[in-house]
């Protein structure tokens, strides 16, 4: 199990991050409807980052992941979840994100849901609330990403 979160890990960290650009055009990729919007990124929130939780969600059920947040507004996050059985499921989503009116946004390309967080940067890491999952208003679920070197 340790070994396939490291190897999840060395993949992610051999990719290379700019930081620069903080505004950029990116094409809306909702179900029926793809339009051009200029969307806003928190130049602190680019690269790689990990995180884990554990029955926050679904009792007993422990998740490890790396997101990874590009400067063109794409987004790419590996799971692996452990369930109490021992069963182990890991998954790979792609995405797009943004920030808008200090709430951190991210849309799930298989699905077309947007997730909203209220996020806090701090020395330790970016620490997320969320506001709104898969569609439904929900301020329970709490986590912190940390920064993995670029």
């Amino acid at each position: 199990m340790k070994k396939t979160i490291i190897i999840l890990l060395l993949l992610v960290t051999s990719l290379g991050f700019s930081q620069s650009k903080t505004k950029l055009d990116v094409k809306s990729d909702k179900k029926s409807e793809v339009k051009s919007e200029t969307k806003t990124y928190d130049p602190k929130l680019l690269g790689c980052w990990k995180g884990s939780e554990t029955g926050q969600q679904q009792d007993g059920v422990s998740k490890y992941w790396v997101s990874c947040r590009f400067e063109n507004g794409t987004s790419a996050l590996l799971f692996v979840v452990i369930y109490p059985s021992g069963k182990v499921d890991q998954t790979t989503e792609n995405g797009k994100w943004w920030v808008e009116n200090g709430r951190y946004y991210e849309l799930h390309n298989y699905d077309g849901v947007i997730d909203v967080y209220d996020y806090q940067v701090t020395d330790e890491g970016v620490n997320f609330q969320s506001v709104e999952l898969m569609g439904k208003k929900d301020n329970t679920y709490k986590f912190t990403d940390y920064k993995m070197a670029d």
